[in-house]
């Protein structure tokens, strides 16, 4: 009896160990990244280039920016619908505060959203049918100016304002 409870105990603590690695390895395995391209801004001032995450499947949209820490100044990331459509946002499990630019299929800015506050359950719908959103750190739309009726430059909008644009926190 006392072998076989010295063996389980062995056993158990194997296990145990094999275990405690197996977890350690997964929580070390990153997500897997999101696509990435360039969007640019064109407003008065001039133009303005992001590095953007795209979120074009549901599930993408569904976690967008959730449980980041950080988020680069020249960074973002674009939700792409297939079709103009109205939409709703919300912050929960974002710990980040964003500045939300709503964009028409034309490419158009047609609302913004700043300093959406972190973690909240409070429901952020768009103002009309859109084709895109650009969410962005807070603090980026009124550094640069940006606001409805800018243009964004993109794939499905348009993009010759590409080459001469400058990066955010250059």
């Amino acid at each position: 009896m006392t072998q076989f409870r010295s063996r389980s105990l062995v056993l158990f603590r194997l296990l145990a160990g094999l275990f405690l690695v197996l977890a350690l390895l997964v929580q070390d395995v990153p997500a897997q990244a999101l696509p990435r391209d360039i969007v640019v801004i064109r407003t008065n001032g001039g133009s303005y280039r992001f590095n953007v995450e795209l979120a074009v499947t549901e599930e993408e949209r569904a976690k967008g920016l959730m449980f980041r820490q950080e988020l680069d100044p020249g960074a973002g990331m674009l939700f792409l619908y297939n079709q103009d459509q109205a939409v709703t946002f919300w912050m929960k499990d974002t710990a980040l505060p964003l500045d939300m630019i709503f964009i028409a299929s034309d490419g158009k800015i047609t609302q913004i959203v700043r300093h959406a506050e972190p973690y909240s359950e409070n429901l952020i719908p768009s103002n009309t049918y859109i084709r895109g959103v650009l969410e962005v750190i807070a603090g980026t739309v009124d550094r640069y100016n940006i606001a409805p009726g800018d243009q964004v430059d993109y794939g499905k909008f348009k993009m010759p304002g590409a080459a001469s644009a400058k990066t955010p926190g250059q």
